[in-house]
């Protein structure tokens, strides 16, 4: 544990805080009693705080699991989908597929060469549009193909 506390300081992490339950996991000892504490953070380095200001993580408990949800929401550059287009959705068949984790990396990797927008974005929205070309030329229209199995 003192490892991962001088990596934390050494790499200049600090805590992004939390709204919602001040509690990430929960157990019922049955001597003790129940326990809560706040184990899982969000960290980032002062840098980053400043390219996202206006981040918040939420603590979200789950009925699965003594372990709370963290949900990191970057409104700053959340971008929404025109109504017209359907969210995006990552499709479990896919990683049957071998192509899948070639188009995926592929898709990163043109994100680096992207002069406008952030990393992170830049990776996701090529992501985002490589797969969704990639499962049209590769699976089609999965309901009709289904409808047509039937």
């Amino acid at each position: 544990m003192d490892w991962f506390r001088e990596v934390i300081h050494h790499c200049g992490f600090t805590d992004l805080g939390y709204t919602g339950s001040p509690f990430t996991w929960s157990r019922n000892h049955p001597v003790d009693g129940r326990t809560y504490i706040r184990l899982d953070r969000a960290l980032a380095t002062i840098a980053w705080k400043s390219l996202f200001q206006n981040t918040i993580i939420q603590h979200v408990p789950t009925f699965a699991s003594d372990q709370s949800m963290l949900i990191v929401n970057l409104p700053s550059i959340w971008h929404r989908q025109p109504k017209s287009q359907p969210p995006f959705c990552f499709e479990a068949m896919w990683l049957r597929d071998l192509r899948c984790a070639e188009v995926t990396q592929e898709a990163w990797m043109e994100g680096l060469y992207k002069p406008k927008g952030t990393p992170i974005t830049n990776y996701l929205d090529n992501c985002r549009a490589r797969l969704t070309s990639w499962n049209k030329m590769e699976f089609g229209h999965i309901g009709c193909q289904i409808a047509r199995l039937e």
